[in-house]
């Protein structure tokens, strides 16, 4: 396969099954609730463990990337993380449900430093723009996920989208094979504290820690908010959700492109106020107009920021050491961040959802405030 749009549109459908296999939980929440009897506190507990595990693992799947080669570890992440699902063939319980997202968490941890490695390798000359080209087809195919698995376990059974999606993940795992590896650094990987000693690189990893404790909360329970909340039907919550998503390829391609030529921490910064003011949009009381410009805000600059973020940390870190920056990174997102869902778990049961949305908004300002403080401490370094 010739390193064109053919190997990102085979990695945007990865990515893309990889996002799928946690988003098909979130329309299904309070299906899943009622079923199995638990509460929003108890299922925020077991997504945050299979985010911290998710975090956890980047840990692991970036130093391996440097060491065995990017497209292997990529190819295994995605197949095992597929063959997983076939926990939920199991009598169903809260126990069930944990062990499935718990371990395919293990090997979907691997996908993210390992993919952002291999696209910042081949492309080194529009990494922006192959980032969002790798983001929005991953984003084209993640759209169908709320919608289908709603459709799936109200038609079937909840636990029926998960093996679906994980069936459509084993498949892409093997066709992966025939993507090409580049030539790797005969350097050895570092371990995770000399990442760290990178000068200035702590800002990127505090602004990824606020981003996931922001996105985890909303991407739980926005169905749920929507539903309970604002009126919505279950399936329309659902569709919404897809909504985000679709307009999130659009994010992702301008996100790419405009931080290749303006920079990625303007974009960073112009996403991030974009964030907030979609947070306020869907808390003052707007009605549907709220709520359909929270979705083309958000959407937009919730996934536009994405692509400059990892070309960002593309620049900063020594290419030697790319994948185990890029494990750090989504370690900080996704595993620090993880706490969120158990945090507006908590919320959502003590006082309502309202609440909890307000608390991530808190947050999303937070995302704000830093991103403002990036270009004091990381220079864009492109021709101007």
């Amino acid at each position: 396969m010739d390193r064109g749009v053919g190997v990102l549109l085979l990695l945007g459908a990865a990515h893309s099954l990889n996002h799928s296999l946690f988003l098909v939980l979130p329309p299904l929440l309070e299906i899943v609730s009622s079923d199995l009897g638990a509460s929003y506190q108890t299922l925020g507990l077991i997504v945050t463990v299979s985010y911290l595990i998710y975090g956890l693992g980047s840990l692991v799947g970036g130093p391996l990337a440097d060491r065995v080669g990017e497209v292997r570890i990529a190819q295994i992440s995605i197949a095992l993380a597929g063959a997983s699902t076939a926990v939920f063939l199991l009598p169903k319980s809260v126990y069930t449900l944990g062990a499935g997202l718990w371990l395919i968490a293990v090997w979907a941890s691997f996908y993210h430093p390992t993919s952002n490695t291999l696209i910042s390798r081949l492309y080194e000359e529009n990494t922006g723009g192959a980032m969002g080209v790798h983001g929005a087809a991953a984003s084209l195919g993640q759209m169908f996920t709320p919608t289908a698995a709603f459709i799936l376990g109200v038609w079937m059974d909840w636990r029926f989208p998960f093996v679906f999606f994980g069936l459509l993940s084993v498949v892409t795992g093997l066709a992966m094979s025939r993507i090409p590896s580049p030539e790797r650094s005969r350097e050895r990987s570092a371990p995770v504290l000399e990442i760290i000693r990178v000068p200035n690189i702590w800002i990127l990893m505090l602004f990824n820690v606020f981003v996931g404790l922001f996105f985890r909360g909303v991407e739980l329970f926005l169905p749920a908010f929507l539903s309970s909340n604002r009126g919505f039907s279950g399936q329309e919550a659902a569709v919404a959700n897809s909504i985000v998503l679709l307009v999130g390829v659009f994010g992702q391609l301008v996100g790419g492109r405009a931080s290749d030529r303006y920079g990625p921490s303007r974009v960073v910064i112009v996403a991030s106020v974009g964030i907030l003011a979609s947070m306020l949009f869907l808390l003052m009381p707007l009605g549907f107009l709220g709520v359909a410009a929270f979705i083309l805000v958000y959407g937009v600059a919730l996934f536009g920021h994405q692509p400059a973020m990892t070309a960002l940390l593309g620049r900063v870190a020594p290419r030697s050491l790319m994948g185990t920056a890029y494990g750090v990174m989504f370690f900080f997102a996704f595993g620090l961040g993880s706490v969120s869902t158990s945090i507006a778990g908590y919320l959502a049961d003590t006082f309502s959802l309202e609440v909890a949305f307000w608390i991530m908004a808190l947050f999303a300002g937070g995302i704000l405030l830093i991103a403002l403080l990036i270009p004091r401490y990381v220079r864009d370094r492109i021709e101007t």
